[in-house]
């Protein structure tokens, strides 16, 4: 065991070794008890970070150090003394360049803060293609003013935890620690957000990342799936741009070009919670504040066209990925809330989650799709971007079982579209989401995250309590508008796997025009043979797809040439010569 000494000597960025301490290393004693003839053992002023008015500061320069549980922890009220609870109260403002400021109060003594940029893929052009990626594995590293490690440490000295996520419009800055070192921690993620290091030693190591990212993301059906259905759902431009990038050579300069032509003010939002506004609107201020005010140019608008894109691969267990995709709603749509109840109406997960088909899981997929066997995994989807978003089912599933997995998700599309919700489902759909809500608004992280993006889309912010009490106004009319607007939307197909057992586009889309589900073959659950003896074949199936090497796309979607990996742009349904 080590004495105080060691210890502080592991620890002091100021010392090389235990004797440039100054300080003598002695037998470790028993708590609370100091040896008077010791060296004063009392580390620099400016490494002690306790409050000299509590008791416990007394045993500071002693180790180990043991502080009873009656003590009282340094900015906390005691225990004698109760506090009422009080609601959260948000406040909003804008600099004078346009950046725009939201915090909400919190107790506890940590705070959690995040910078919004409203830029991704689906503003890249042609020679910043891949920055967003970039950007993603640069953030918390290099920055102009500090090396990797000088960050590093200096996240670690405050106790700071730091992310960063990417999406196609959004890239998000976020970092956690005490309130008191607030100050610390935001100038860490606006330097790395705004003067990331594009140096080529940078690149290069972000470019390793990227690499292990796209290796991941083969073995990873569920996300390459989703990511295929965007390109094929917006023709592979805007939204429909590639995330992950495989542009291993993209060098520093388009990454700072990038930043130079998407970085404006008005672009940019400074969430809080936990901190006063008046503080982070100062942080703001001093991070952002010489940034000029300029137009930003106009976002990229994503035409939604639908389409076919299906990539082989051998997977782990030889499954297949497939995702039925319709056009969304954007974040400012009305049918926003309508669309979040579909999807927990809908449901799903996994054959193999806790519970289990069953097992009192309702939702309609869980009940009469996860219920055939071979079916690996189902649920519907719902994204949602500025101008537009994506609605679906994604279904994973063994071969032999794909195309009955297809029809028992456009059976319930079908159900979706013709049948009126019960009182009973709307209320279990409306009730779980409201549920889901407001169980992750309980985490400062996701309430930092909320403040910004609804800034950011909005322009204001609703509170959980407001969007909880508009979903439980919503009506079985709500649901059904809703349904029928997505589905009667341009179908897009999207596999990835063994997709030799996906049936033709035109078979799934001759399904979802069937007026009656009815007449569609039936669920497990409806027919007990289906359960108790092999898949019954008696209903029309469709025959395998044709042996050619192209899985033709629609729209302007994709062509896949199989087995080659190469893709052709096509315009109107046309495949390559």
């Amino acid at each position: 065991q080590k004495t105080r000494a060691a210890h502080d000597a592991d620890f002091s960025p100021h010392c090389s070794s235990v004797a440039d301490v100054g300080w003598t290393l002695q037998p470790p004693r028993c708590c609370f008890e100091r040896n008077p003839e010791q060296v004063d053992l009392d580390p620099p002023e400016s490494l002690i970070l306790t409050s000299k008015d509590q008791l416990w500061y007394k045993f500071h320069n002693t180790w180990p150090v043991v502080v009873p549980m009656t003590v009282q922890v340094p900015g906390t009220i005691s225990s004698e003394q109760g506090v009422s609870a009080k609601e959260p109260v948000c406040n909003i403002s804008k600099l004078s360049n346009g950046v725009r400021v939201i915090s909400e109060t919190s107790h506890g003594l940590g705070c959690s803060l995040a910078v919004f940029l409203q830029l991704g893929s689906a503003v890249e052009t042609a020679e910043t293609s891949g920055a967003t990626h970039y950007l993603q594995h640069l953030a918390f590293k290099a920055t102009k003013e500090r090396s990797h490690f000088m960050l590093t440490r200096d996240v670690e000295k405050i106790g700071g935890h730091v992310a960063s996520g990417a999406s196609r419009d959004v890239i998000t800055y976020a970092g956690e620690c005490l309130s008191s070192n607030a100050e610390k921690l935001f100038e860490i993620i606006a330097e790395t957000a705004t003067r990331p290091s594009t140096e080529a030693y940078d690149m290069k190591s972000a470019a390793d990342l990227i690499h292990q990212d796209v290796e991941n993301s083969t073995k990873n059906g569920a996300s390459r799936v989703l990511d295929l259905l965007h390109e094929a759902a917006y023709a592979g431009e805007g939204l429909g741009a590639p995330l992950l990038t495989s542009n291993d050579q993209l060098p520093g300069s388009a990454v700072d070009s990038f930043l130079a032509a998407n970085l404006v003010p008005s672009r940019i939002v400074v969430a809080g919670v936990g901190i006063e506004h008046a503080r982070l609107a100062a942080m703001a201020e001093q991070a952002f504040g010489e940034l000029a005010a300029k137009s930003a140019p106009a976002l990229p608008s994503s035409k939604y066209v639908g389409g076919d894109y299906r990539v082989p691969a051998d997977l782990d267990k030889g499954e297949v990925h497939i995702a039925l995709g319709f056009q969304g709603v954007g974040v400012a749509d009305k049918d926003l809330l309508a669309v979040a109840a579909i999807q927990s109406l809908l449901g799903g997960g996994d054959s193999f989650s806790a519970g289990g088909p069953g097992k009192g899981l309702t939702s309609r997929i869980f009940t009469n799709v996860l219920s055939l066997q071979g079916v690996l995994s189902s649920s519907a989807f719902s994204v949602s971007y500025h101008d537009s978003g994506l609605f679906g089912v994604q279904t994973s599933a063994s071969p032999d079982r794909a195309a009955k997995a297809i029809e028992l998700v456009c059976r319930e599309l079908v159900r979706l579209r013709k049948d009126k919700v019960t009182s009973l489902e709307l209320e279990r759909a409306v009730n779980q989401t409201r549920a889901s809500l407001l169980t992750n608004l309980e985490a400062k992280g996701i309430v930092c995250e909320d403040l910004g993006r609804q800034l950011l889309y909005f322009g204001e912010r609703q509170s959980g309590a407001q969007l909880s009490a508009k979903l439980a106004k919503l009506t079985a009319e709500d649901i059904s508008r809703a349904a029928g607007r997505i589905l009667a939307s341009p179908l897009t197909v999207s596999a990835y796997g063994a997709v030799q057992a996906v049936p033709p586009y035109e078979y799934i889309q001759s399904l979802l025009k069937k007026e009656d589900a009815a007449l569609l073959p039936p669920s497990p659950l409806e027919t007990a043979a289906l359960l108790s003896t092999p898949l019954s074949r008696a209903h029309a199936l469709p025959p395998r797809p044709p042996a050619s090497p192209w899985a033709r796309g629609r729209g302007g979607g994709w062509v896949e040439v199989l087995g080659k990996g190469r893709r052709w742009p096509t315009a109107g349904g046309l495949t390559p010569p």
